[in-house]
């Protein structure tokens, strides 16, 4: 019996089998431990740094907004404006100091009060706000730090004290950390930008949100991440909790576990008093920004987050003591039955790994290795279908971004060509600059509509700030002229130029009907006589 060659070879291949099978199962509990622990690891950094990118994308599209709000034209000329009324720096500086000193206690019908917010620019800058539940206030000052408008009441008049004012007139942009902002009322961030002169490239004032860290917390709380992850928005050395209203400052514990967690992509340590699984992702907003020390910090219950790792050392010792029991008989029949799904699935692997995400095992047995090559499909499923949805979701991103542009410039459009209600049957149409044949007809559209919503009687057509206006741009004006009256309503001309009114006798066109006055005050004592 013990002659038996098959048998000795047989017991040799179990006692080889045997020595192999030990060690290979402490490596490999060692190696598939270390994996996991990684992959785990390196699971919840990257999540923490896709949390971080959220986080800085808010903050991204609220530059953007304030970036486009600053192209307003309108802005531009009310900030000039109010500069254009000092008579000298010092000047500035002395009204400044004395609407400041007034700010606080003047009433709501003081013209201090309502040259900030009962402006067409407040308007528009509450206008603005409304698109964002978020969004606390917008203000803009001109580039003495005094107030040109407000979407709503301010604690100060002048700002050119605050260290956002400063920073933003000087660097073009600032970010501060999460306060309570007294102007507000709201646990928020200040975000400003400075306001350029297209044509000069000098700063004419400072534009700034008041934006509230509700945004921002929600996208972090644990509901939303689930599977037991929650998360803490570090500040500095400060943190803010999701749904906080304050800044804490962490424990000297929970300081050293913050400061560890920032020198590899992810680390174990105690935090809050359990030991957790910890990654920290940094937010970074525009380049512009720079560093602004904020971080993201994801952590889970370390039994929660090393439970695979627990379930794959148990399972490794189980296979090994099956793989031990069978291997005579592996030997013998099986070789080719463990090798061939091996390979298919190694073939599978290297396909993939050069990047044909469509390649499947699909033959699948009832052993380890096949439940091995289903997990192996599922997992290129998995991975597929996350590149897909990152794709469409991408898309969906750009979509919604062109849509909002669209919106905008639409937007802009309209606003370049304003009519001014000024009581409830009269309109005013101040017209500026230039005015070629497509602002013309535009004039003509917006004017006819204008006058029939607003059922209009009387429409001031103020020509005082035109320039460069040919025959055809006046036959346009002349035919709104014509169309509103045919609307019931009557026409007064102000402000006529010296190039108007030659292109009218050259076009021999009689206004002899229209009324007309030299000054926009002339017409308005007028009618309101």
């Amino acid at each position: 019996m013990w002659k038996s060659l098959s048998l000795k070879l047989i017991l040799a291949f179990l006692l080889v089998a045997a020595v192999a099978i030990a060690a290979v199962s402490l490596i490999q509990t060692m190696q598939v431990g270390k994996a996991l622990i990684d992959d785990s690891g390196q699971l919840l950094h990257t999540r923490a740094e896709a949390e971080a990118r959220l986080v800085g994308s808010i903050l991204d599209t609220q530059i953007l907004r304030l970036r486009g709000i600053a192209l307003n034209s309108n802005l531009h000329q009310a900030a000039i404006r109010q500069d254009a009324g000092y008579a000298s720096d010092k000047a500035a500086a002395d009204q400044i100091s004395a609407y400041d000193a007034r700010w606080p206690t003047a009433n709501a019908n003081d013209p201090l009060i309502t040259g900030v917010l009962v402006s067409p620019i407040a308007a528009e800058l509450r206008a603005q706000a409304r698109l964002d539940q978020n969004i606390a206030e917008l203000m803009l000052t001109d580039r003495h730090g005094a107030l040109v408008a407000a979407s709503s009441i301010t604690t100060d008049y002048g700002q050119a004290d605050e260290e956002w004012w400063q920073r933003a007139a000087a660097d073009g942009l600032f970010i501060g950390s999460p306060a309570f902002d007294t102007s507000s009322g709201s646990f928020s961030i200040i975000i400003a930008i400075a306001v350029y002169d297209q044509a000069k490239g000098s700063v004419i004032g400072v534009l700034r949100t008041t934006y509230r860290t509700d945004a921002m917390t929600l996208q972090l709380t644990e509901s939303r991440l689930g599977d037991g992850t929650r998360a803490d928005l570090l500040i500095g050395e400060k943190i803010l909790k999701p749904g906080g209203s304050r800044l804490s400052t962490p424990s000297a514990a929970d300081a050293g576990a913050i400061i560890e967690s920032n020198s590899s992509d992810y680390t174990l340590a105690n935090y809050e008093g359990l030991p957790r699984l910890m990654a920290r992702a940094p937010v970074r907003p525009t380049r512009e920004a720079g560093d602004l020390g904020w971080a993201v910090l994801l952590f889970q219950n370390r039994s929660e987050a090393l439970e695979p790792v627990s379930k794959a050392q148990t399972s490794t010792l189980i296979t090994a003591m099956i793989v031990l029991a069978g291997a005579a008989v592996v030997a013998v029949i099986s070789a080719e039955l463990i090798i061939a799904p091996i390979r298919r699935i190694t073939l599978a692997a290297e396909r993939i790994a050069a990047g044909d995400l469509t390649q499947r095992v699909g033959r699948y047995s009832a052993d380890e290795i096949g439940r091995l090559a289903r997990g192996f499909d599922q997992m290129a499923t998995s991975l597929q279908e996350r590149i897909d949805a990152e794709h469409a979701a991408q898309n969906e991103r750009m979509h919604i971004q062109q849509a909002m542009i669209d919106a905008q410039d639409h937007r802009i459009e309209e606003l370049s060509i304003p009519t001014i209600p000024l009581g409830h049957d009269t309109l005013l149409l101040p017209l500026i600059g230039s005015i070629d044949q497509r602002r013309a007809e535009r004039v003509l559209h917006t004017l006819l509509a204008d006058v029939h919503v607003r059922r209009a009687r009387i429409l001031i057509l103020d020509l005082s700030g035109l320039r460069d206006v040919d025959g055809e741009v006046v036959a346009v004006l002349m035919q709104a002229a014509s169309g509103v009256r045919l609307l019931g309503a009557r026409v007064v001309l102000v402000g006529i130029g010296s190039q108007t009114a030659r292109t009218l006798v050259d076009l021999n066109i009689d206004i002899a009907d229209i009324p007309t006055y030299a000054r926009l005050q002339d017409a308005l004592d007028e009618l309101g006589g």
